[in-house]
């Protein structure tokens, strides 16, 4: 099963500015706080491997993840988000090229709302949903059902 982490919350994201392709906005300190509760969130879920997007922004959330559960970190360019100019066909191929690797139980892939709404939908049958920053989403391979965990961050940035 494959656990999908949306990215923290970006500078972009505060000012509520499509990202698309563009590489380099990177995370605010909401943003890595959320990153570190969904690292804590998936401490014990027995994670061997981290996939992650090019972009800073899920970079930098999968690094504090990995860096969390002692993995490195994998660039998968297929976990891009939605480019500007770019079809929904184009991210729905790339998204069913990503579910046909042969990738182990307990991979974590950190992308973009986007993608990851496209992939659980394929996955589970249900109408896609943009997940929120730093989330945790599960689509169990035998029955379908998805599972979002939304890990806490409070304002002092201790997990709750």
């Amino acid at each position: 099963m494959i656990l999908w982490v949306r990215h923290g919350q970006s500078t972009w994201n505060v000012m509520d500015r499509l990202q698309g392709h563009e590489p380099s906005p990177p995370l605010t300190d909401l943003g890595r706080e959320q990153a570190a509760a969904a690292a804590e969130a998936l401490a014990d879920a027995e994670v061997v491997r981290v996939l992650s997007s090019p972009a800073v922004r899920a970079l930098e959330t999968a690094q504090i993840i990995a860096g969390r559960l002692g993995l490195e970190v994998d660039i998968e360019p297929l976990l891009l988000e939605k480019g500007l100019e770019e079809e929904m066909t184009n991210v729905l191929v790339r998204v069913r090229r990503l579910l046909d690797l042969d990738l182990p139980d307990h991979t974590v892939a950190v992308s973009h709302g986007d993608t990851i709404g496209l992939a659980v939908g394929l996955l589970s049958g249900q109408r896609p949903e943009l997940p929120g920053n730093g989330s945790i989403t599960r689509v169990d391979p035998a029955t379908r059902e998805v599972t979002v965990e939304r890990p806490l961050v409070d304002p002092r940035g201790a997990r709750p």
